[in-house]
């Protein structure tokens, strides 16, 4: 059967749950993908840094910024705290990167569902 746009599907209850279901997932996802590249604007940002800071001897004092104020390290310990950080960075990215991947699964199979009832009736894509 085609739909064409002069078509009445009813909505039910379990559509309208799908498709509530559907939004919240878009916006999980947007924000995964969102947090995801400040997390790797974050790790350019400790690379760039760290780099400055082999042309440092390493007892040289340095601001460190620990949350909203900074303290003064020297060169070498600011360089372990950057280490940490990316270890820490990149294992959210990853954690993060494995939800994406399984949001946007979910994603998919509802997408599936919903235009397999209502066809070109409803507009799940992004623009």
């Amino acid at each position: 059967m085609k739909f064409t746009s002069t078509d009445n599907i009813e909505v039910d209850r379990q559509d309208q749950q799908k498709i509530n279901s559907f939004s919240r997932l878009n916006l999980q996802y947007h924000e995964l993908i969102r947090l995801n590249q400040a997390r790797k604007d974050e790790l350019t940002r400790l690379s760039d840094g760290k780099d400055e800071m082999e042309l440092m001897e390493d007892d040289e004092k340095i601001p460190y910024r620990f949350g909203d104020s900074f303290i003064r390290v020297n060169v070498e310990k600011a360089r372990s705290l950057i280490d940490e950080q990316v270890t820490n960075i990149k294992k959210q990215f990853e954690e993060d990167t494995k939800k994406i991947e399984e949001t946007l699964k979910q994603m998919n199979n509802l997408k599936a569902k919903l235009y397999a009832k209502f066809g070109s009736q409803i507009n799940l894509d992004d623009e």
